[in-house]
């Protein structure tokens, strides 16, 4: 697939169907109070909306968390893995759907305490959609599950083109082209274009910011690669956020008992590897819970030898990369040392 780029802009009128992209937020020393706003927030919902939301990001293990919260008996997910409520607002659309949507999305709720969406195009769907988020649902929990931006873009390629959704003979080098000059007039926020968005939004440090001014203590980072160093207490340390008990979650997996398994026809196989790192399986370190892992069958077997196999991604372009995310990596280390972080991973921290 080619990549439309949209004609030069010789109007206003030309260039007002194109959604601006995320300012740069603005670093400050401290936690900054959300900006005074035009609107008050939305009563609260009689719907059955979520009262988590894992907001991000794509290719960084998003369904394997939600699933390993969802081990927890309080914690409640979806029917359908993505919701995509306020997705259309990515593009400069208007959202179709009210909030009563959201009822048949969490038609299974028997009184979960929490009930999870995992939505993680929304984390850079600029200030319109986190606006209308924090409008909808100003109680809301929000998680932002970030990982190294080059492999996560190198993920991101090899998925996209698994699923022809760029075309096979287009090297990840000339994917990486075609994101950057997207990028550098903005087409890459075209729908047409948005599967050259990936290396965008991991530009973070455009988008976490609007996440922090909007729903401040209430969003919690955390970091793909301490789920692969610690994954027992990194899901342990966001359930005790969530002031839940986190013994409940492993003896709940140890029974073979989740509210997971209404996810997808209740298939608990929520342990996949990440598509860049096949080999690895750190999560099996999560002792009861690893138990549940699917075992392999016949039809395992046949796509392990029938996949192609894809070249891995080159040393001068990964180090091309990192200078691409250098200053968005330096300002978002900045910004959650600023508000509180400090075990922050090596790519972030080396950009400190």
């Amino acid at each position: 697939m080619t990549p439309a780029v949209p004609p030069a802009r010789t109007s206003i009128e030309s260039t007002s169907r194109l959604p601006a992209r995320p300012e740069r937020p603005e670093l400050t020393v401290g936690f900054r109070l959300p900006p005074a706003r035009q609107s008050l927030p939305a009563p609260p919902s009689r719907h059955l909306v979520p009262d988590v939301l894992l907001a991000g990001v794509t290719h960084a293990g998003a369904t394997r968390l939600s699933r390993a919260l969802a081990r927890h008996p309080e914690v409640k997910l979806p029917v359908h893995q993505r919701v995509d409520h306020y997705s259309p607002l990515r593009f400069g659309q208007q959202v179709q759907a009210t909030l009563a949507d959201y009822d048949r999305h969490f038609a299974t709720w028997r009184g979960q305490r929490y009930r999870l969406e995992r939505s993680p195009v929304y984390f850079d769907g600029g200030r319109d959609l986190v606006e209308a988020v924090h409008h909808d649902l100003p109680e809301l929990r929000v998680l932002l599950l970030l990982r190294n931006p080059v492999d996560r873009l190198w993920t991101g390629y090899r998925d996209k083109v698994a699923r022809g959704r760029v075309p096979r003979a287009m090297s990840y080098e000339t994917y990486v082209e075609h994101c950057l000059a997207l990028r550098a007039n903005d087409a890459d926020l075209f729908e047409g274009n948005r599967y050259f968005r990936t290396l965008s939004s991991g530009m973070y440090a455009e988008h976490v910011g609007r996440w922090l001014d909007a729903f401040g203590r209430q969003v919690k980072v955390v970091f793909t690669e301490d789920l692969d160093v610690a994954p027992r207490r990194t899901v342990e340390d966001l359930l005790v956020w969530l002031d839940l008990d986190p013994v409940l979650a492993t003896r709940n997996a140890a029974d073979g008992h989740s509210s997971a398994m209404a996810l997808d026809g209740g298939d608990p196989a929520w342990l996949e590897s990440f598509g860049a790192e096949e080999s690895r399986r750190p999560w099996s370190a999560l002792g009861g819970l690893a138990g549940l892992a699917r075992h392999p069958g016949p039809g395992d077997l046949v796509r392990r030898v029938t996949r192609p196999r894809v070249p891995r991604q080159s040393d001068r372009l990964r180090q091309r990369l990192e200078r691409v995310y250098a200053r968005s990596n330096h300002e978002l280390a900045l910004r959650l040392t600023a508000t509180g972080y400090r075990d922050l991973p090596p790519w972030l921290a080396a950009a400190c």
